[in-house]
This record gives C-alpha cells, structure tokens and sequence, in this order.
C-alpha cells in the first residue's frame, strides 16, 4: 500500500509540473538591432536586423531571423562578387548563413532576407552582412556588422 501511495505521488508531481520547453519560449522577447557600415561601405548604408520566435504548423516553434538592407553599392563594386549574405552567430559556438535577394523599386535596390530554422531558444549575438560569389561561395568583405545585446 505503501508503494502504491508513494507511486501515485510520485506520477502527480511529475505530470503537474510544468516542462521548461513550454515556458521558456515565452522568456524571450523580439528584438531589433541597426547593422552599421564598415569603412568599406558608404556611409548611407545601413540595415536592420528582427530576431523574434516564431510558431510553426504542428506547434514547432524556431526563431526568425530577418534582415533588411539599404543603401549598399552593387556587390560587384568590390570585386567578383554578385550578391550579398548574412552570416549570424555566437562566437565558438554556432553560426547561421543566408542570402540576401535584390528588390529594385525606382532606381534603388533593397536586399533582403529571411531564416526560419534557428532553435527557439538561440540568439545571435553578432550579424554581418558581406559580399558573397554565388557561383563559387567565396565571400568578400563585410560592408555591415552589428554585435548583438542580448535581448
């Protein structure tokens, strides 16, 4: 009897409390950062980064990582380069890579980019934004950076 007691205690606690999966999502909350030109790009340039959790289909839940970049020269401008990329991290730990894609609207083109595929509990805290060959992957220099508070 005594077994059976200490069994159904035991199987309550552990079902009434809460998992840390659940609850930690909540903890983090969006954030936005203002990537900055290095010395290799014009000063107009800038972008601007989003980090926020998201929900996908059958309650999957990642982080989104989106940037937003205006102003920056034809990638070609530095050399055998035709795109952009962001590269996302925490130093010695992980590191995340995706394209930009070119808007053009009345002369002037924004390059934009999103990754839906981050773990809900990570956070880069550091973002470039650098030339990229498509055809042969090597990447040039980086034209916008930003360390990341944590947030």
């Amino acid at each position: 009897m005594k077994k059976l007691l200490f069994s159904l205690i035991f199987v309550l606690v552990i079902l009434s409390s809460p998992t840390h999966s659940e609850n930690k999502i909540e903890e983090l909350p969006p954030c936005s950062a203002i990537l900055e030109p290095t010395k290799s790009a014009p000063k107009n340039a800038r972008g601007v980064a989003l980090i926020y959790n998201i929900e996908r289909k059958f309650n999957d839940e990642r982080t989104s990582l989106s940037v937003h970049a205006l102003h920056l020269p034809e990638p070609s401008s530095f050399g055998d380069y035709d795109g952009y990329e962001v590269l996302a991290y925490i130093p010695k730990e992980i590191s995340w890579i995706f394209p930009l894609s070119p808007v053009s609207n009345y002369g002037e083109t924004t390059w934009a980019g999103n990754l839906d595929e981050v773990s809900p509990m990570m956070r880069p805290t550091r973002m470039k934004v650098r030339t990229v060959n498509t055809t042969t992957k090597k990447t040039g220099p980086i034209v916008l950076e930003k360390i990341l508070k944590p947030c």
